[in-house]
């Protein structure tokens, strides 16, 4: 029976050879790396030929995969989700390494996506080839939905489903990414917690914009584009959107305050049973708890003068929205427009999707990812919660009721705050605990 840590080598291997390969998601239109995508499949079907090989394999969008892998119950089916693409690195960002490089140190695989996603990409389709290495057969259909274009639209991802839906397909589950085996994942907590999303926050870019006269710096004006910009944006700080307790949260906090340690134990249950009074406390805290109960607010860009003296006439920034799950795209638009206050700073929304329905927190499927946790990662607990990030899962919700996000890679809070960022890596052995998740998860089917 292979184990975590004779899998672990294999896998880290596979994720060096794709993150050396540079799929650079860009927002539709844009130019993007084609031949990196071309190269990137080639090396999916060349790295798990077994699988490759045993599966009915179409391409979906420009690069997208769906890949069927025929199981002998074939009125049954499961969706298991990873994506190809990754956001932007630069050497000069700061970075160690070459974010490309996949170079393998300290026990570690550095890269653009060795976290996010390619590392649970290489954990799933692993998992799967060496089961067939050893003779095995699903019972029902498994779908792998392998997206391009995640980090920016998830336009391949709504089309897999659609595809999907189209033919008829109702999956008893669909897991991707958005969850992980989170250490140090709340104050007193000390036991890694498996984070499992049953829903997600929706998303909403938007562009305050003000315009003005411009003109010479050494004259300003009593309030200028960027003076009436900064106000606005300061109106917003002051008042950010409310908070609130959903089931699913309640449920979180009492599942964590029954594993914390110290002080924090009788803190965590208060806290899930109190209502508004408890939302209001994580919202004080900022950070990933105040996240946890509020829509969001963040200032992502900012633009002014192209000057150093000269008035700017046109200030912009971009405001990025995770909206709760009460919340929706066009309350949250007419909440800025209230708070601002202001009808001279205008408003363009750049994208926008709604918060997803939430699955069940008791449905069975969920069983099988604790029992498979069990054996991958048994110092662990399970948790539901609604991810915070927005993921392709988002699709599937109208042709499964039981959608799940968990990536099963152990992340401390440093390897989670590299997601996005500078220097991101992932443990070797979590690999190989990710690929015994999968390979116990596909053994339960």
């Amino acid at each position: 029976m292979p184990t975590p840590e004779t899998l672990a080598p294999r896998a880290a291997e596979l994720l060096a050879g794709l993150i050396r390969i540079p799929t650079v998601s860009r927002p539709e239109g844009e130019p993007y790396d084609t031949a990196a995508f071309d190269a990137h499949v080639a090396a999916l079907r060349s790295g798990f030929p077994l699988l490759a090989a045993a599966c009915e394999r179409e391409t979906i969008g420009a690069h997208g995969q769906l890949w069927r892998w025929p199981g002998s119950e074939p009125d049954r089916a499961v969706v298991f989700m990873a994506h190809q693409d990754v956001v932007p690195a630069l050497p000069s960002d700061g970075w160690s390494r070459d974010p490309f490089s996949g170079e393998i140190a300290d026990g570690r695989v550095h890269g653009r996506g060795a976290l996010d996603d390619k590392g649970d990409l290489v954990a799933t389709l692993l998992a799967a080839e060496t089961l067939l290495e050893e003779g095995y057969a699903p019972g029902p259909d498994v779908y792998f939905c392998l997206g391009d274009n995640e980090e920016v639209a998830g336009s391949s991802a709504a089309a897999m489903a659609q595809r999907l839906a189209a033919a008829g397909v109702r999956p008893e589950f669909v897991l991707d990414e958005g969850g992980a085996v989170a250490e140090e994942a709340f104050p007193g907590v000390k036991r890694p917690q498996a984070m499992v999303g049953l829903g997600e926050k929706g998303l909403l870019s938007v562009r305050l914009t003000v315009r003005s006269d411009g003109g010479h710096a050494s004259a300003p004006p009593r309030v200028g584009a960027v003076d009436r910009l900064t106000a606005a944006l300061a109106r917003l700080r002051r008042r950010p959107f409310p908070a609130r307790l959903t089931p699913v949260t309640s449920g979180l906090l009492a599942h964590l305050g029954s594993r914390a340690t110290g002080a924090m134990a009788p803190v965590l249950r208060a806290v899930a049973g109190a209502g508004p009074l408890g939302a209001g406390l994580l919202a004080r805290l900022g950070g990933e708890p105040a996240a946890l109960v509020r829509t969001t607010v963040a200032v992502t860009r900012l633009e002014g003068s192209e000057a150093n003296n000269v008035l700017a006439a046109r200030a912009s920034a971009v405001l990025n929205l995770r909206l709760a799950p009460w919340d929706s795209v066009d309350s949250a638009v007419a909440r800025l427009r209230r708070v601002i206050r202001d009808k001279r700073v205008e408003l363009e929304i750049l994208e926008s999707n709604e918060p997803s329905p939430v699955s069940a927190p008791d449905a069975a499927p969920l069983g099988l990812l604790r029992e498979a946790l069990a054996v991958s990662h048994p110092h662990a607990d399970l948790a539901p919660y609604v991810t915070l990030a927005a993921t392709d899962a988002r699709r599937f919700h109208g042709i499964s009721r039981n959608v799940y996000r968990l990536a099963p890679l152990e992340m401390d809070a440093a390897e989670r705050g590299r997601i996005h960022g500078v220097d991101e890596s992932v443990r070797v052995e979590a690999l190989g605990r990710g690929v015994v998740f999968y390979r116990e998860l596909f053994s339960r089917l």
